[in-house]
């Protein structure tokens, strides 16, 4: 996925309280690795006394993909464990969506437990690729032909590790992040490339004169 991302000029950067934090080594390509810190973990506790996942949340925490003047921002996510789906804010253009943005099929045996009010949680999500939705918004917010979108619908986005030590942990912000206040609008851009367009022209000119 990040070779086929590259080969279209998406890049990727973080956005609220996330933070990319190293890289791993496929083959010969160094991909990015990206924390997006966990805000709520909600879990049963069975009669039996045994804990399962029913969802988390990770507000606050965003990826931004970029090509060229086009930015499209995934924000505020969510796992389901009922639907093995991950669920985000997906934003472009001012306007904001949430939808089912990756699925999952492999998961590692959860390892949970809780004592006292610390809940200590740790499980790999393997296998995300993205929805049909999902890649519809991608390919049109991000300008990506009609061919391409076979392609990305097959590849695999790598995993979700999760790491959960709530007695350790320091305070994060939980505040959404929004399409407002995150990603400028694609009007922005355009009236940014029309005044360089402006400079340009305006350069030419005294040279001529």
């Amino acid at each position: 996925a990040y070779n086929a991302t590259n080969l279209l000029d998406i890049s990727f950067s973080t956005m609220g309280n996330a933070y990319q934090s190293g890289s791993v080594t496929t083959g010969n390509t160094s991909v990015p690795t990206f924390v997006l810190p966990v805000t709520n973990a909600d879990v049963s506790i069975g009669w039996n006394l045994k804990i399962s996942p029913n969802s988390g949340e990770a507000i606050g925490s965003g990826l931004l993909l970029t090509r060229g003047y086009a930015q499209l921002g995934l924000a505020n996510f969510a796992i389901d464990y009922t639907t093995d789906k991950v669920y985000a804010d997906v934003m472009w253009g001012g306007k904001s969506t949430n939808m089912a943005v990756y699925s999952f099929t492999e998961q590692t045996d959860l390892k949970i437990g809780l004592n006292g009010l610390a809940l200590t949680m740790n499980q790999t999500l393997g296998n995300l690729k993205l929805t049909g939705q999902a890649v519809d918004t991608f390919a049109s917010v991000l300008g990506v032909d009609d061919l391409f979108k076979g392609v990305m619908s097959g590849l695999n986005f790598g995993t979700i590790t999760i790491d959960i030590k709530t007695a350790l942990r320091k305070p994060i912000s939980d505040n959404p992040l929004t399409a407002a206040s995150m990603v400028p609008e694609t009007s922005t851009y355009v009236m940014m490339a029309m005044g360089l367009a402006g400079i340009a022209v305006l350069r030419r000119s005294k040279r001529a004169a």
